[in-house]
């Protein structure tokens, strides 16, 4: 069976009063649903249940202590470490008016950093700690705590 259609068969198939007005149909139904399709769906807002929201944020929190954890633990005096990271929000994304076109996505912001480690018990383990974590997020050094 041949899947490929020549230009020729397509200008014979155009001659044919009946497809021209089957694809002039095609066309018009896919405008509609392209321009209409929010009506069906709501108002086209993003929502989202406190439950998703709170579960991204959680999410989001153990991904960035897994992440943290690792590389604290390569700073000389840490030794083993633990991190618990909390976030304000979670991401933030923006859509155009009317739009399902994504137009830019804000980071969540670190509301506080707590690393408990070996070397926590030693004021230059903790500043080096303290470093990392203030330079990595842009956070306040108040936001951090670090101990053994």
């Amino acid at each position: 069976m041949r899947a490929v259609i020549g230009i020729g068969e397509i200008k014979e198939l155009l001659k044919s009063e009946k497809a021209v007005k089957m694809i002039i149909a095609a066309g018009a139904a896919l405008i509609l649903l392209i321009a209409f399709g929010g009506i069906f769906t709501g108002s086209g807002k993003r929502s989202e249940t406190p439950v998703s929201s709170a579960q991204r944020i959680s999410e989001q929190e153990r991904g960035l202590e897994e992440r943290l954890a690792a590389i604290l633990s390569e700073i000389d005096g840490v030794g083993e470490v633990r991190v618990m990271v909390t976030l304000d929000t979670s991401e933030q994304m923006q859509y155009g008016r009317n739009s399902d076109m994504l137009l830019s996505v804000t980071a969540p912001e670190v509301r506080g950093v707590i690393v408990v480690c070996e070397g926590g018990g030693r004021a230059d383990v903790r500043e080096r700690v303290v470093n990392a974590v203030t330079g990595v997020f842009g956070i306040n050094s108040l936001r951090v705590s670090v101990s053994k």
